[in-house]
This record gives structure tokens, sequence and C-alpha cells, in this order.
């Protein structure tokens, strides 16, 4: 019985929301997120940060009223920093109506981080009601790739994404199942997969940008809930 009251060894950890466990910080992983503010996020000049706001160490969206405000432009939460070779942890859920929720992870921008969206490579999140295909979780935003699988857990549960990008190399793991892949190097083609059928993104993914920052998608409005978010740096 005394041995059942001893602590269970070489097992991780498990930190607190908004902070690393001892074995991210041994692996060189910082916060991007402090669990209070937005202060490592890029504040628009004249919009500050539109409609994202932390509550409860939860990032989030006020919910937009178009009919209340008709000139409402959407604006991405950007980080600060730029970054090139990574791997980015970050929770999310798309709130308890299965049929709601539509943002996106964006990897790589290949302009200025700015209001209007410019060609980037965006990993999609929404509800889980949406099928295969797409327009789903874990889908390569612009129609680019689907993923494998579905990975996504139920309506208001909070799921993990783990995003990797390590030169032309990108790897998508959704709560622990990898369900997308993308060499960069194969897609040569402006808006041309490597098969030659069409996507939708107005350029070659091998020209997109290896350094940028990471964004968050506002796609007008529309709840997102963000937290644990998380940065390893690849040298």
């Amino acid at each position: 019985m005394a041995l059942l009251c001893l602590p269970l060894l070489g097992l991780p950890a498990r930190a607190a929301d908004n902070e690393l466990t001892a074995q991210e910080k041994q692996e060189g992983y910082v916060l991007l997120f402090n669990g209070k503010d937005l202060d490592g996020f890029r504040s628009h000049p004249k919009r500050g940060y539109n409609k994202w706001f932390v509550q409860d160490g939860v990032i989030t969206l006020t919910p937009a009223t178009p009919e209340k405000d008709p000139n409402f432009e959407p604006y991405p939460l950007w980080t600060v920093d730029d970054y090139e070779n990574f791997v980015l942890k970050v929770d999310f859920h798309t709130g308890p109506d299965p049929e709601t929720g539509h943002s996106s992870v964006i990897l790589r921008v290949a302009g200025k981080p700015d209001i209007r969206p410019q060609p980037a490579l965006e990993v999609e999140l929404f509800g889980p009601a949406r099928k295969l295909g797409y327009f789903c979780t874990g889908a390569f935003r612009y129609g680019i790739k689907a993923p494998a699988k579905l990975a996504v857990k139920p309506a208001g549960e909070w799921n993990s994404l783990v995003a990797t990008v390590n030169r032309q190399q990108i790897v998508v793991v959704l709560n622990d199942v990898e369900v997308n892949r993308l060499d960069l190097s194969e897609w040569t083609t402006l808006g041309k997969r490597p098969d030659g059928s069409a996507h939708l993104l107005p350029m070659a993914l091998k020209d997109m940008p290896a350094k940028s920052a990471i964004g968050f998608r506002d796609d007008y409005g529309i709840p997102i809930w963000l937290k644990n978010i998380k940065l390893k740096p690849i040298k």
C-alpha cells in the first residue's frame, strides 16, 4: 500500500493553462500568450486589437454585428515577432454549436500582416459538424489540401493542434493524430497542386516567404477560443 502513495515517476508534469511544463522549458518552448493580455500580438495603429480580447485566461472575439457596424473589417491576431522554422502548439474550441466556428492558424503570410487577407498558408479551424474535405478542421485553406482524416473533438471541447513548420515541410497534428502534411517544394506552379488541379491561392506555395508573423484568422467576428499558445524555434 505504501507504494501506491509514492509519486508516479517518469511521467511529464502538467502545467497550468498558459504556462510551460518543465519538459517544454527544457525543449526551448516560449509562451506566445501569457494568459492575461495581448501584449505578444500586434496592435493595429487605428483599430487596436479590433474584436479580440482576453477573458479568464482565454483569447476570443467579440461577435460581429454587421447591421450596427456596416463598415466593420476583420483583423487577424498577428504575433509581434516573425518566425521561420518552428513547432507551434495551440488549444482551441469553436463553441457549443457543432455547426458554428470558422477561423484558421496562419503559419506563413506572403505580405505585411494587416487587416485585409494576403496570400497565406493557413490551417482551418471549423466546428465538428463539418465533413471531411477542404472545409473542415485540419484542411489547408484556399482548397489547397484536405486533411487525411477528421480528429476534431465534440463541440465545446478543447482541441490541441500542433503545427511543425520546418523549411519546406509542414505537418499538422490534431489531438495527437497527424491529419495533414505538405512538402512545399512540390508546389511549384501558381494556383496549381502538384497533380495539376487548381486551388484558390494566387501563388506557388514554394514561393511563400520562409519567415513571417503567425496569425489567427478573424472571420468577421465568428468567435474562436484560444489558449496555451506555445512555440519552439527549430534551429
